[in-house]
């Protein structure tokens, strides 16, 4: 019973304070740092600040990753903060792939090649590689995607495209694992003349386009549905003034 009351008190008043008012409490004892550390605490405690007026900005730039204070949508420039990455490495060999309840999901496009789930807020991160990393992530192949399922539970959906096919993998922040999953049949999907973009989350399915390089006309999106966690084709409607992409010879 004593457990209960301090679950509610947590989730219903506790995730009411600012972030920095949080990260204090977490020292108060060993059940109070469990509690306010849980993936639980920290949806709810998301989905209340995202209410909140003052929001944050992040730029990253080749020298520095800055943080800005939005206010009624304009960027405050006088509330700018320096926070630093806490992985050893150039800031130019990062890529912000994809951004989803304050967490933040980057590549480390270098030797070795890594995908970091960040928050920033709390400067904690997860190496989601369970391979080698140079074997892992392909920035200019694969694609990915965060999303929170029906059970409240972080997932990152990564395409990894190799040798012509699509190899859709989840990962769940509940279980610590990557599974895999079916994905859709055909030989176009793997082919190196389209390239995946981010997944962009709306009504509980993830969209990844996928433009054709040469031919628009043959373009189309990846539509993932997370709570059935099926895959479907959606074609993208086409405009007559959109020509192909072009490199120089």
């Amino acid at each position: 019973m004593q457990r209960l009351e301090f679950e509610m008190f947590a989730n219903e008043i506790l995730s009411r304070l600012p972030t920095k008012c949080v990260a204090r409490l977490r020292c108060v004892s060993k059940q109070w740092r469990y509690k306010l550390s849980s993936h639980l605490f920290a949806i709810i405690h998301y989905r209340r600040m995202a209410n909140n007026p003052y929001r944050k900005l992040i730029t990253l730039t080749k020298s520095s990753i800055d943080l800005h204070n939005l206010i009624s949508g304009k960027v405050d420039i006088s509330s700018r903060k320096i926070i630093s990455f806490p992985v050893d490495t150039c800031l130019s060999n990062l890529t912000i792939l994809a951004s989803e309840y304050g967490l933040l999901l980057i590549s480390i496009h270098w030797l070795p090649n890594e995908l970091i789930l960040w928050n920033p807020t709390t400067n904690q991160f997860l190496n989601l590689c369970d391979k080698k990393p140079r074997n892992f992530f392909d920035l200019r192949e694969d694609a990915v995607g965060i999303y929170i399922d029906s059970s409240n539970d972080l997932k990152i959906l990564l395409l990894q495209r190799r040798m012509d096919d699509v190899v859709p993998r989840v990962y769940s922040r509940n279980t610590c694992q990557w599974k895999t999953l079916t994905f859709l049949k055909g030989t176009d999907y793997g082919s190196s003349l389209y390239w995946l973009c981010s997944g962009t989350l709306c009504n509980n399915v993830l969209y990844f386009p996928s433009p054709h390089y040469w031919t628009p006309a043959k373009s189309y999106t990846i539509a993932f549905d997370v709570d059935s966690e099926t895959f479907s084709k959606v074609s993208i409607p086409q405009s007559t003034d959109v020509i192909g992409r072009q490199t120089n010879p």
